[in-house]
């Protein structure tokens, strides 16, 4: 249950004028790093830490950044990676930011990220064909050794334990539901009329009792597939794009 008088506890929130672009979590450290875009073509960067209840960055950002994203966050370390130009979804380049001194630990703009694996990177040239992949540290950007393709599959990547829900009624258009069932507890997230419009909402139940509801969309024309995920005990979703809310299940 969520508390012993079914009250949710709010771990984190904030308000943002970008739209949340994508979200990286470190089980390790326990923390959540995450990217988003304002329509001027700026972009920031987070990373907030559940142990310490704090944050490491905040609206972090760097000059010439619209190609820039957020691939791995690991070990209080934040992994960059670029993109060949604005309208090329091909990456290109890496940035390694240490969360604590916030300055730049290591960085390479001639190669490309293929993985982050429990090993170090593994990357390619993408000006060398066919490809040739190498193993770099995490912590310096030095290379290892070559990697044939072989070893690719022997190496072990980087994975969260998350808790995703399972599509109810897909094909029902605005009566599709998305559902988790963890431990005692069943989370909803569905669509309510209002209007021309829909509202998209979240909502807790014990024993088809309502514990908690939220508002995750308002006046939404189409259906929304970025819904919530459990991680580490939390419930995280987030609401009209731009905030991103947490609490303890």
């Amino acid at each position: 249950m969520i508390s012993s008088k079914y009250t949710a506890k709010h771990l984190y929130s904030t308000k943002a004028n970008q739209i949340i672009w994508k979200i990286i979590l470190d089980d390790a450290t326990e923390t959540m790093a995450w990217e988003s875009r304002t329509n001027d073509k700026k972009v920031f960067f987070n990373v907030y830490d559940f142990k310490d209840d704090k944050y490491l960055i905040q609206d972090f950002y760097l000059e010439e950044d619209w190609l820039l994203n957020i691939h791995t966050v690991k070990n209080k370390v934040l992994y960059l990676t670029g993109f060949e130009s604005e309208f090329s979804p091909v990456q290109k380049g890496i940035i390694a930011l240490d969360l604590k001194s916030k300055k730049m630990v290591w960085q390479n703009f001639s190669l490309t990220l293929h993985q982050f694996t429990q090993q170090g990177l593994i990357v390619f040239d993408p000006r060398v064909n066919p490809r040739k992949y190498k193993l770099l540290n995490s912590n310096n950007g030095e290379i290892i050794k070559a990697v044939i393709m072989e070893e690719l599959y022997l190496l072990k990547l980087l994975k969260n334990k998350i808790f995703l829900p399972k599509i109810i009624d897909e094909n029902a258009d605005w009566q599709t539901k998305h559902q988790l069932i963890y431990k005692d507890l069943e989370i909803l997230s569905g669509y309510k009329p209002q209007g021309k419009h829909f509202d998209q909402y979240i909502l807790v139940k014990k024993n088809d009792e309502v514990l908690f509801e939220d508002i995750i969309n308002q006046g939404i024309t189409k259906k929304s597939f970025d819904t919530f995920f459990l991680w580490q005990s939390k419930l995280i979703f987030i609401k009209n794009k731009s905030e991103i809310v947490s609490y303890l299940v």
